[in-house]
């Protein structure tokens, strides 16, 4: 999948050389010691990410395409674990100045499994005059980006909801996959799953060996329907064409009701269509000024219009990331 690499070079080297060392407990006091050190263990590892911004070193970029790359982060240690609530996100932040202007952030959700040791991954897609995009691309690796946690007003919990759909478009699935990874990794959780994901091509649809893989093994609870801007053979393309549209939504999200939520990720314009977003605020978040998360909790303060507005969604039944 993956079309290039740029290494890690000298910097993730000497990171990565470390030193692990096996404690032997042959008593009961060394056997206290060994699970204190554990809690200490675990009460550090869930330090890694908090509300303060800490500087993350880049170690590698994994182009995809011609506008778009995995960029990834190293943790501090290598034996530091990645791990996020869900429906949480980090907020990258890079400084120009001391004014709030020349300080842009982004929010980018990792798609990275909790669990994984020494570093994260986001996939991220580069926009024409986007200034945030625009500095990630032009990062060396050795470099750092500031990070800190962001959790969202909404949680995911298991069995709170009869069905959820996800509508998603584009880098917008990452918000969408946390939630598809909490739902699978827990064996109790019934929730039946419904996903629409536009993308440009079919070449080009992010993370589809994942998802078709979800739909393999979760094929009692998920759906997966993709929509694309133009097939590349119409005889042979099974899914939608074209930009989101009502009728698509009505096809394939669950019906307004209150045991149903439906959450939304995608570009600014689709985020106007599907719920109505405002794109004054949406083009002043992506453009990385200094909004979010205010912004993102703006947008679920407001009715819910667009298409899902129409079908007679609610306010309660949707989440905007």
């Amino acid at each position: 999948m993956f079309m290039g690499a740029v290494g890690f070079g000298a910097v993730a080297k000497s990171w990565m050389q470390t030193h692990n060392a096996t404690a032997h407990a042959h008593s009961g006091i060394e056997h206290r010691q060994e699970t204190i050190h554990q809690f200490k263990s675990e009460a550090k590892r869930a330090q890694v990410f908090d509300h303060h911004y800490k500087p993350f070193v880049l170690g590698e970029v994994i182009n995809l395409s011609e506008d778009s790359a995995i960029f990834r982060f190293l943790l501090h240690k290598q034996e530091d674990v990645f791990d996020l609530v869900p429906c949480s996100t980090l907020q990258a932040c890079f400084k120009e100045g001391m004014n709030i202007v020349d300080q842009p952030m982004r929010f980018y959700t990792p798609i990275t499994p909790n669990g994984t040791k020494g570093y994260f991954d986001l996939i991220v897609r580069k926009y024409p005059k986007g200034r945030f995009t625009e500095h990630l691309f032009s990062m060396e690796v050795g470099e750092t980006l500031l990070f800190r946690s962001i959790q969202y007003k909404m949680q995911y919990k298991a069995n709170k909801w009869r069905h959820v759909g996800l509508i998603g478009g584009g880098t917008g699935i990452t918000s969408l996959l946390q939630v598809m990874r909490a739902s699978f990794q827990d064996p109790t959780d019934k929730t039946n799953i419904s996903l629409l994901f536009a993308n440009r091509s079919e070449s080009k649809i992010l993370l589809r060996g994942m998802l078709d893989s979800f739909a393999v093994q979760f094929a009692d609870r998920f759906k997966v329907h993709y929509t694309i801007d133009k097939a590349e053979d119409p005889e042979k393309w099974k899914g939608f064409t074209g930009h989101i549209t009502l009728d698509m939504v009505r096809k394939t999200m669950p019906a307004p009701a209150e045991d149903v939520k439906v959450l939304v990720c995608g570009p600014d314009r689709m985020m106007h269509q599907v719920v109505g977003a405002k794109l004054g605020v949406m083009k002043a978040m992506s453009g990385g000024l200094a909004l979010q998360p205010t912004a993102a909790n703006l947008n679920n303060i407001q009715d819910v219009q667009g298409f899902l507005g129409d079908l007679g969604y609610t306010k309660e039944m949707v989440y905007r990331f």
